[in-house]
C-alpha cells in the first residue's frame, strides 16, 4: 500500500508533524579495521554483539555487550566456545580494551550481571554516567525457541545503578531495581534504553513502543534532570509536543523505531544525529534534528555492511555511533554487529560476531 493511501485512510496522519525535510548531509564512510583490531581477542573474550558505550571520563569508556563468546580463536575458528549473555570492557583512549565477565567456582565463564529476581538473563542497553554514578538499562530476556536465532522474548526491564564506577569492575556495587516505565503485554510493549543522550542539564532516554495499534508504534522519548536519573517521579514523557508524567501517553518521534541506536549532538553541524540499522540487511542510516525530540528527518543511508557478502545466512544489526571516540568534531565512529542464521557458521568463521567499526567523516 502506498504512503498516499495510508494518509487518505488517516492511519499515519500522526507522523506528519515529526518528519523533517532536512537537507541530506555530505559525508564519507569507510570501514575502520584499525579500531576493531584491538577487540579481536584470540583467548578469553572472543566476540559479542550490542556494543553500547558510555564515557566514564574524558579518557575512559565502558563498553556494554550482549551475548558474548568466551573461548579461543585459532585459524579463523572459535574453539572451546561458551556463550554468556553479557560482558563489559573498559577502554582508555588510544589503548586496547580490557574485558570483564564473571567466573563460577569451576572457573567457567558467566555473565557479568544476572537478574536478582526472576528467571532469564540480562541484555544491557545504553545508560549514562552522572555525579551519582553509572546507570544502565537492562532488558530481561528468556529463550522461547532454542532452535531459532530469534527465539527469545524480552519480558522485563531493570534499572542498574553502579555507585562506584571508578573502581575495578569486580568491585562494582550494582543495585538493581525494576524499571517502572516498561510494559510487556499482548496489547503492546514499551521499553527504554535504546539510546541515551545528555544535553543542557537533562538526560534524554529513547525507547521503543510496539503493539497491535500501528499509530502508536515507533521510537519514543523520555527525559529527566541529569542528577535525578534514579528519581522516577522526575521523569517526563514526550507526547505530541508536550512533556507528560504518564508514560502510557507517549507518542512516537519517528515511526520505525530501532531497538538499538545512538543520539548525539555534533557542534560542527549544529545538529543532533541518530544512527541505527535499518532492518537486518546491512543498511546503516542516520537522521538529523534541531532538538532531541525532533522533528527528525527521514533516514539517510550512510553505509552498507560488507559482511553481508560472507554468505546468504549472514545478517547485520545493532548499528550505533560513539561520539566519545571521534578524533575531531567532523567525525563519528559507528559500530555494528554481524551474525548468521546458521549457528555453526559463527563458530567456523570468526570474522563474524565482533564489533565492526565504521569511520564517518562529515564534509
Amino acid at each position: 500500500m502506498s504512503l498516499l493511501k495510508f494518509f487518505s485512510l488517516g492511519v499515519f496522519l500522526f507522523t506528519t508533524p515529526f518528519i523533517s525535510q532536512a537537507a541530506e548531509l555530505k559525508f564519507t564512510a569507510k570501514a575502520a579495521p584499525e579500531l576493531e583490531a584491538p577487540f579481536q581477542n584470540t583467548n578469553g573474550w572472543t566476540g559479542a554483539d550490542a556494543a553500547f558505550s558510555i564515557p566514564l571520563s574524558k579518557t575512559k569508556t565502558v563498553w556494554l555487550f550482549g551475548d558474548t563468546w568466551v573461548g579461543e580463536v585459532r585459524d579463523g575458528r572459535r574453539l572451546h566456545p561458551k556463550m554468556i549473555n553479557n560482558s563489559i570492557a573498559l577502554q582508555t583512549l588510544d589503548e586496547s580494551p580490557n574485558f570483564f565477565y564473571r567466573t563460577n567456582s569451576k572457573r567457567e565463564a558467566e555473565s557479568f550481571v544476572k537478574p536478582k529476581e526472576g528467571d532469564g538473563f540480562f541484555w544491557p542497553f545504553h545508560g549514562a554516567r552522572t555525579e551519582q554514578g553509572l546507570f544502565i538499562f537492562l532488558h530481561q530476556v528468556k529463550i522461547v525457541d532454542s532452535k531459532s536465532v530469534f527465539g527469545f522474548k524480552v519480558f522485563g526491564e531493570s534499572f542498574a545503578t553502579i555507585t562506584n564506577p571508578d573502581d575495578a569492575p569486580a568491585r562494582w556495587k550494582i543495585e538493581q531495581q525494576k524499571f517502572p516505565f516498561a510494559t510487556f503485554s499482548e496489547k503492546e510493549t514499551i521499553t527504554f534504553g535504546a539510546a541515551v543522550l545528555r544535553h543542557d542539564g537533562f538526560i534524554y532516554v529513547y525507547g521503543g513502543r510496539s503493539g497491535k495499534e500501528k499509530s502508536k508504534r515507533g521510537m519514543i522519548l523520555a527525559r529527566v534532570p541529569e542528577n535525578m536519573l534514579a528519581n522516577f517521579s522526575e521523569w517526563r514523557f514526550f507526547a505530541n509536543g508536550i512533556w507528560k508524567k504518564n508514560f502510557h501517553e507517549t507518542t512516537a518521534i519517528w515511526p520505525d523505531g530501532a531497538s538499538e541506536a545512538s543520539v548525539s549532538f555534533h557542534s560542527s553541524l549544529g545538529k543532533f544525529i541518530t544512527v541505527h540499522s535499518q532492518g537486518i540487511g546491512g543498511k546503516i542510516v542516520l537522521r538529523t534534528a534541531e532538538s532531541p525530540a525532533g522533528p527528525w528527518s527521514e533516514p539517510q543511508f550512510i553505509f552498507q555492511c560488507p559482511d553481508m557478502e560472507i554468505s546468504k545466512k549472514v545478517f547485520c544489526y545493532a548499528a550505533k555511533g560513539h561520539p566519545e571516540l571521534a578524533a575531531n568534531p567532523n567525525e563519528l565512529i559507528v559500530t555494528y554487529a554481524a551474525n548468521s542464521f546458521n549457528f555453526w557458521e559463527v563458530l567456523s568463521d570468526a570474522r563474524l560476531y565482533w564489533p565492526r567499526f565504521v569511520r564517518v567523516e562529515f564534509k
